[in-house]
């Protein structure tokens, strides 16, 4: 185990026995078979579209078509998180090479980027990591190794359950809010979680997704803390 996985370790012991995905199984065994038959069915439908997506990530910019990116997973554990590459390669571990958060008319996006990232097509990828179960279709997202630091005591709680593919933050004006806000959101989920609440939240997701209202952070204020990797999202 690692530092910063330890420090997570630590900073959760003890303190998980209350949360509910802890204690309901009965519903946490639903909510991995929501994900499950949601997942398999959305690459069923989609597959030609992500067929499609792939080769004009191939086609419109130098580099690999997956960017993959060391994130937290469900009690502070490492995993790779794959999504279709939408920025540029200047750096040699696939990365844009600057910090802060990305909106879809950042110069460092491809030519299809800001499609992709607007539309989530980006995020398809990560129906396969939901099979896994590395992800779940909602759970707070995955965050990158090098905010650890900006974590409050309280706020590690929201590594105590999986990370998502969509997360409550997404249907609360992720976007419209500064990134300590969206952790406390993040820390309210995994306290009120019920498998209702996952059926709420991805209905949501979907109607945002379809208005494009503060789906993007285009209009974002207080944007933090400055990451190293721009594809932090």
């Amino acid at each position: 185990m690692t530092a910063p996985e330890s420090r997570i370790a630590q900073s959760l012991h003890g303190r998980t026995a209350t949360i509910p995905w802890r204690q309901k199984r009965g519903q946490r065994w639903l909510k991995r078979l929501l994900d499950l038959a949601v997942a398999l069915g959305l690459l069923f439908l989609l597959w030609p579209v992500m067929l499609v997506v792939a080769l004009l990530v191939r086609l419109t910019s130098p580099g690999p078509i997956l960017f993959k990116q060391a994130r937290i997973g469900l009690d502070g554990r490492a995993f790779q998180m794959v999504k279709f590459r939408s920025m540029e390669v200047l750096l040699a571990d696939g990365s844009a090479g600057v910090g802060g958060e990305v909106t879809t008319r950042d110069a460092r996006l491809t030519p299809i980027g800001g499609r992709l990232r607007a539309w989530r097509l980006d995020e398809l990828p990560q129906l396969l990591q939901v099979l896994s179960g590395q992800m779940s279709l909602v759970g707070p997202r995955p965050d990158i190794w090098q905010n650890l630091g900006q974590y409050t005591s309280e706020q590690m709680l929201r590594f105590a359950m999986p990370p998502g593919c969509t997360a409550w933050t997404f249907t609360r004006g992720a976007f419209a809010n500064d990134w300590a806000t969206r952790q406390n959101i993040n820390v309210e989920y995994v306290q009120q979680w019920s498998l209702w609440l996952d059926m709420k939240i991805l209905v949501g997701s979907l109607f945002v997704l379809l208005s494009q209202k503060d789906a993007n952070p285009d209009t974002a204020v207080a944007i933090a803390p400055k990451s190293t990797n721009a594809n932090d999202t």
